[in-house]
């Protein structure tokens, strides 16, 4: 039987201004990698804070690695490693400086694994930068450094590809991919960036307004989700999508951030789709099938889904 490395059960939290989180119950288990999903101000970071006992819940319970206790739960916590919002770095130090005075603070002795944790994130030729003068992709990649010092077994990361290029994404990426397979480690990770995070977890948790209100696993994500006609055009989009909805007799059809137009695959005649643009003189500058979206699904799922 596979361990829970965490669990909420009715777990709320309360401010004056607000709800943060309502009644949560959720499990992750030994092994996941944990998609957290949701807009800004949902309560993904707040439940991330009260993991890391930097919060504490206004009711409900949670157990981490099976420890509900407040002075066991203290103890656990030197098993997870936390990026949680911006990392807490010493702008004067060097990037070796900060990873040693976090060693020092966790109690680390082993002296080479400063080194060994640069190296796995790219910093190993930062040299003798100050920390005040990395990019913010650069903070983000010691921040998930000081994550790794103490070999965590359960990770939590609030947008750890925050201000990192394309490039720095997929070796961000990669690094997490060997971790949870070659080492083991369980990943819980908030991101904006949701088609990255489709490549990377196998399960995800759909959080708005501080109620989880979904979770699925990668493979029924792929088999519920829709294969999607996306059409690219120079034309006024909302003319377009309103003649399709007419032809088409569909009101599923809807207009993406990015200005293409797009609609489910099932049901259409690809011909007579095709017919009508160029009946009606309409310039496609793109035309293709997508794969099952989590950005789509949340949309739907939320009721966000189209215009």
């Amino acid at each position: 039987m596979t361990a829970t490395v965490f669990e909420a059960e009715g777990l709320s939290k309360e401010y004056p201004s607000g709800v943060a989180l309502d009644q949560l119950c959720m499990s992750i288990e030994a092994g996941d990698v944990y998609g957290f999903v949701g807009e800004n101000g949902a309560g993904k970071t707040t439940l991330m804070r009260i993991i890391g006992g930097l919060v504490h819940p206004t009711a409900g319970r949670m157990a981490l690695f099976g420890e509900q206790s407040k002075e066991r739960q203290i103890a656990a916590r030197r098993r997870v490693g936390f990026l949680i919002e911006r990392p807490s770095l010493y702008p004067h130090m060097n990037a070796m400086e900060n990873l040693c005075f976090y060693c020092r603070i966790f109690g680390i002795r082993d002296k080479g694994r400063s080194a060994e944790v640069l190296k796995l994130v790219g910093l190993d030729e930062a040299g003798p930068k100050k920390a005040g003068e990395y990019s913010l992709g650069m903070r983000q990649r010691l921040g998930i450094a000081v994550a790794l010092l103490n070999r965590p077994e359960f990770l939590v990361l609030d947008e750890p590809v925050n201000g990192l290029d394309p490039a720095g994404i997929v070796e961000v990426r990669h690094i997490l991919e060997q971790l949870s397979r070659e080492q083991g480690v369980t990943l819980l990770i908030s991101s904006h960036i949701l088609s990255e995070l489709q490549l990377l977890a196998g399960k995800y948790g759909f959080i708005h307004q501080g109620r989880l209100i979904q979770e699925i696993s990668a493979a029924e994500l792929q088999q519920t989700a829709q294969v999607m006609i996306c059409i690219s055009t120079s034309s006024p989009a909302a003319a377009v999508a309103e003649m399709l909805r007419q032809e088409l007799r569909r009101g599923d059809i809807r207009i993406k951030q990015t200005g293409e137009i797009e609609l489910p695959r099932s049901g259409v005649d690809l011909e007579r789709l095709m017919s009508l643009l160029v009946q009606r003189e309409i310039p496609v500058d793109g035309f293709q099938l997508t794969a099952p979206n989590l950005e789509q699904y949340y949309m739907d799922l939320i009721g966000g889904g189209g215009r």
